[in-house]
């Protein structure tokens, strides 16, 4: 069972929240409610709290800034955001400090569910599988879907054998062995593929989708994508796509 504190500066919102959710039959215990920043951040100083689930709006404060200051009292923490619109420059800069999941308003049981099967999937990851699902598939399984869910972030082969508690050779042998591909080369392919999958958007510039894909190095993305490819990124958004916008690469 996973801890969960909810915030939101709306009471109504805020008993909906944790009423509607049938929050332990999905796995999280929840440990507390509050309707502003400072009281959440008081609690968490004192008591663990693996996820937060916090609106985006909180009166005069952003649960943006909140995330941020969360995370300086515990850097595990996963968290989830809520917003009544789908802005764009929110929901980039939930990816760029790596929420979890941003999630428009009026949420549905059907996404709310979704989302935190998939985090308690991702949180038995790093803790380790139970006995009952502690079987090689399965766990090959929870770190495809850790990578896919933080495909911007370092992804060593050493930090994801750590993630799930094996050494860097074991687990290297252990994936090629379930998968039939070096890890490497796994990594690599996934973020190619979502590299694409975010060119299709014209708002994001290609050195942007680099970073968002784990890319720090803009010479280093384009190389790998024309390696996977054979177009830089600007020219498969152009001529692959048909997405009509210039962009400037060098």
């Amino acid at each position: 069972m996973y801890t969960i504190a909810i915030v939101d500066d709306e009471e109504f919102i805020l008993e909906q929240i944790s009423q509607t959710f049938q929050w332990e039959s999905m796995g999280f215990s929840l440990v507390g409610c509050f309707t502003g920043s400072e009281a959440v951040l008081a609690f968490m100083k004192g008591s663990h709290v693996d996820v937060l689930l916090s609106d985006i709006q909180l009166g005069s404060e952003s649960g943006l800034d909140l995330a941020v200051k969360a995370r300086e009292i515990n850097a595990d923490l996963e968290i989830v955001l809520l917003s009544a619109h789908s802005k764009f420059e929110y929901a980039r800069t939930a990816l760029r400090i790596r929420v979890f999941e941003y999630l428009v308003k009026p949420v549905t049981f059907q996404s709310v569910t979704e989302c935190f099967s998939a985090l308690k999937e991702m949180l038995d990851l790093r803790r380790g599988p139970s006995p009952e699902e502690n079987s090689e598939d399965y766990r090959i399984e929870l770190v495809k879907r850790y990578i896919e869910k933080h495909i911007g972030e370092n992804l060593s082969l050493e930090s994801l054998a750590e993630t799930v508690g094996m050494n860097a050779a074991y687990f290297s042998r252990f994936f090629k062995r379930h998968t039939g591909v070096l890890f490497a080369d796994y990594l690599a392919e996934c973020r190619m593929k979502k590299a694409i999958e975010l060119l299709r958007d014209p708002r994001y510039k290609v050195f942007e989708i680099s970073t968002m894909v784990g890319y720090y190095s803009k010479q280093n993305f384009y190389k790998r994508f024309r390696a996977f490819t054979g177009h830089t990124p600007a020219e498969y958004r152009n001529d692959v796509l048909k997405i009509e916008e210039y962009d400037d690469e060098t």
